[in-house]
């Protein structure tokens, strides 16, 4: 699956359009093979380690962001985000102790852990996601939204390189953290229909963690990846991204097929992973 591509995994994967929670997953977490060491080496008798992520509101991590425990038993305690934007701390913590994520150029934000997750390792998250002073530019509205693969995919069917949809993002003003919109204007499978969208200034980053569109009742066209860029607010009639990420087209071995059939061994699947290109026009 993608996510492996990508070298980037959610705190916690489950199959589905934005992983654990479709309508709030945000793509910032590192893998687990990279998370940076736990700030203390000799923890206190009965405390609990947690880890986290910091990242702007446009899903770039901030490196060198300065973590800090504002009270309870270990307030003071501070450590520093990595290259990815995460970081470590084990000590004495509950649910009510405060978090500070600070980073120069970003507004500061304070945070409670996340809720207990079982089936996360550990169990315990903060996700910090710093606004930047500048108001975001504001995107929202109507749009045709237009997938164009790089011109490498030759693996790909010729009328499968380029696909059309709608969609309408909301207004940035009233966008929160992890806001997402659906896309429309053609048949996607089930609930495999949702991008996220994040704006940090004039920097706008889309994330999906799968699009999936059912061609005909055996066959999909499906897109995971990133597509970011810094744009010019005073020209938002048409927005073009490059598109980090993999286009994949499968026919599955039944009529009909389930999407997940096409990476559950059960059809022929053509992927093409690169640089291809997303583009928004104002309808």
């Amino acid at each position: 699956m993608f996510n492996n591509w990508m070298g980037i995994a959610l705190v916690v994967l489950v199959p589905g359009v934005l992983g654990c929670n479709k309508d709030s997953a945000s793509p910032t977490a590192p893998t687990m093979a990279n998370l940076p060491p736990v700030a203390n080496s000799l923890p206190p008798a009965g405390s609990i380690l947690m880890r986290g992520t910091v990242s702007d509101t446009a899903y770039r991590p901030l490196p060198l962001a300065r973590v800090e425990v504002l009270d309870g038993p270990q307030a003071g305690l501070t450590t520093t985000a990595d290259a990815r934007g995460g970081f470590a701390l084990t000590g004495l913590f509950d649910e009510t102790t405060r978090f500070q994520a600070t980073v120069d150029g970003h507004i500061t934000s304070t945070r409670t852990l996340q809720p207990f997750c079982v089936r996360c390792n550990p169990n315990w998250w903060i996700n910090f996601t710093l606004d930047v002073p500048d108001s975001p530019v504001n995107v929202g509205g109507d749009y045709t939204l237009t997938f164009t693969a790089n011109n490498s995919c030759t693996m790909l069917p010729s009328d499968m390189r380029s696909r059309t949809f709608a969609a309408t993002i909301p207004t940035t003003s009233a966008m929160p953290a992890g806001a997402f919109f659906r896309v429309g204007g053609a048949t996607l499978f089930e609930d495999w229909d949702a991008i996220s969208i994040g704006v940090a200034g004039d920097y706008i980053a889309l994330w999906l963690e799968t699009l999936v569109e059912q061609i005909a009742p055996d066959t999909f066209v499906a897109f995971a990846g990133q597509a970011a860029a810094e744009i010019n607010r005073s020209n938002l009639s048409r927005i073009e991204l490059p598109f980090a990420g993999m286009i994949e087209y499968c026919v599955t071995t039944t009529t009909p097929g389930r999407y997940p059939d096409c990476f559950q061994g059960r059809a022929k699947v053509q992927r093409c992973e690169t640089a291809h290109r997303l583009t928004l026009t104002r309808r």
